[in-house]
């Protein structure tokens, strides 16, 4: 490998939001909550914001032809999608984006509609905005986590968009190309607009293939707008760069207007070209992550088939990121989860932030260097061991 992933820096006083929440640990503690990594940006990277740091003039900054050749050439040969750089919104970020796309084409008491249990933002990006959630709740059938197509129409009837979490955080589904034509066609017919949260879109395990939404057929991108961002990928969300993509023009601009309504019309000059050398760079690099992600998921499995066989994992087919049904310790998600914390120094994501049917289920980030999963993993079995 040409990459080492087995390095680790202390983020305690960088101002992280992970590390700040978890308050004074031992040096062999690390969280494996939120979804940033506790590994290194590529080096190819490191370089390009060094010249930046040195170059010295930081203005205000917009993307330019560079920005939007690297995301087409990204787009195109990693995901197979054809974009046009007219269709492009940036933005700090895929939240943000959620947050504007509620304001730019609901109002006050409209619903939206979201597949749980699932990201936590998607909730707050509706109640915050005087928008009520509308929850169709997965089914998880022989191991597997599937959509009730039905409830989901019944649900769709009265919504304004749908929240499309794709790949599926928490659970770790890649939809099918035939289970994103199913839920397009019935929003489709219920003229319901789809937000697809595609942020975890590189992150695709073997075995399996990622289906960009808007590029299932021109049908499905009238009637969508897409969220990425380079960010979840290559580990710079401290540097606010993501994007928008809407390739119908009446909706792309209804977006864009809710955008520099909030303020936001300038853009980093860091995480700009953060994402240039990202998507012109760094594939080989993000080959070997994956790579290094899966075999920390395999090594995870492993471990609790052997010493927890009592623990359900689901199977990682997108994200970084497994999720484990801790049911069986008889405990709500918020009490095996403060348990963890105080006897075992383990800071995972509890269940039931993601709503309905994350309650006793756990979230880990496997984003990390093997060290310090197998760490991780020591200190949970002997934890457990106490109940």
């Amino acid at each position: 490998m040409k990459y080492n992933f087995e390095e680790r820096r202390s983020r305690a006083n960088v101002g992280s939001y992970k590390w700040n929440a978890m308050g004074d640990q031992p040096e062999d503690v690390i969280p494996l909550s939120t979804a940033d990594m506790e590994l290194l940006s590529p080096p190819e990277i490191i370089e390009a914001l060094k010249k930046v740091a040195e170059f010295g003039m930081w203005g205000y900054t917009w993307w330019d032809e560079k920005y939007s050749d690297a995301m087409r050439h990204w787009m195109q040969t990693r995901h197979g999608w054809e974009i046009d750089p007219s269709w492009i919104v940036q933005l700090n970020g895929v939240v943000q984006g959620l947050y504007a796309g509620v304001r730019a084409f609901t109002e006050p008491g409209d619903k939206v509609l979201i597949t749980t249990p699932v990201y936590g933002p998607f909730y707050r990006a509706i109640n915050l905005n005087n928008r009520v959630v509308v929850e169709n709740e997965l089914v998880l059938k022989d191991g597997r986590y599937e959509i009730d197509f039905e409830d989901f129409e019944e649900k769709a009837k009265t919504a304004k968009i749908f929240f499309l979490c794709s790949p599926h955080n928490p659970v770790g589904r890649v939809w099918t190309a035939e289970e994103l034509k199913r839920m397009g066609d019935i929003c489709n017919k219920y003229n319901v607009l789809v937000f697809a949260d595609e942020i975890h879109f590189d992150f695709i395990m073997p075995g399996h293939k990622h289906i960009c939404y808007a590029n299932l057929g021109k049908e499905y991108a009238d009637n969508s707008i897409t969220l990425n961002a380079a960010s979840k990928t290559f580990s710079l969300a401290g540097l606010c760069v993501g994007n928008a993509i809407i390739s119908n023009a009446e909706l792309r601009e209804r977006f864009d207007l809710e955008v520099n309504v909030s303020g936001c019309y300038t853009y980093s000059i860091f995480g700009n070209q953060a994402l240039v050398t990202a998507y012109t760079e760094c594939s080989q690099w993000l080959d070997e992550l994956i790579r290094h992600i899966y075999g920390n998921y395999i090594y995870f499995k492993e471990y609790m088939g052997k010493n927890h066989p009592e623990i359900w994992v689901a199977d990682l087919e997108g994200t970084y990121l497994a999720w484990f049904d801790c049911r069986c310790f008889g405990m709500e998600s918020k009490e095996l989860g403060e348990f963890l914390e105080k006897e075992a120094q383990l800071f995972f994501d509890h269940g039931y932030i993601f709503g309905s049917g994350g309650d006793g289920f756990e979230r880990i980030n496997l984003a990390c260097p093997r060290k310090d999963l197998e760490n991780a993993l020591r200190r949970f079995t002997n934890a457990v061991s106490k109940l």
